[in-house]
């Protein structure tokens, strides 16, 4: 089995040193689902999960509006570090500082 590499782990071991596992079961089965599977593992989808569930609650998004969507995708691919930057966030607060509608 060869080894999958995380961005946000930054490498083929999760932070308790255990082998990554790549992520299963996409929300939707689509392109944009099959890049996040591609570099996310299942750990920290899960602790994604758990991070969305504070963003929509400290920023109260609605769901049903564009720009709380767009915000909470933002979130998201900064966190999970989807585009591979190398630099990934904690918080809400370290992605909302600079966020605008539509970047």
């Amino acid at each position: 089995m060869s080894d999958f590499h995380c961005n946000r782990c930054s490498g083929t071991k999760c932070s308790d040193g255990k082998p990554c596992v790549a992520m299963s079961n996409p929300p939707v089965q689509n392109k944009y689902w099959d890049k996040v599977m591609a570099v996310t593992c299942q750990r920290c989808w899960a602790e994604w999960k758990d991070m969305e569930v504070k963003i929509i609650n400290e920023y109260r998004l609605n769901m049903l509006e564009r720009e709380h969507r767009q915000m909470l995708k933002k979130f998201m691919t900064d966190f999970l570090d989807l585009e591979g930057t190398g630099k990934t966030v904690d918080g809400p607060g370290a992605v909302a500082e600079n966020w605008t509608p539509g970047s």
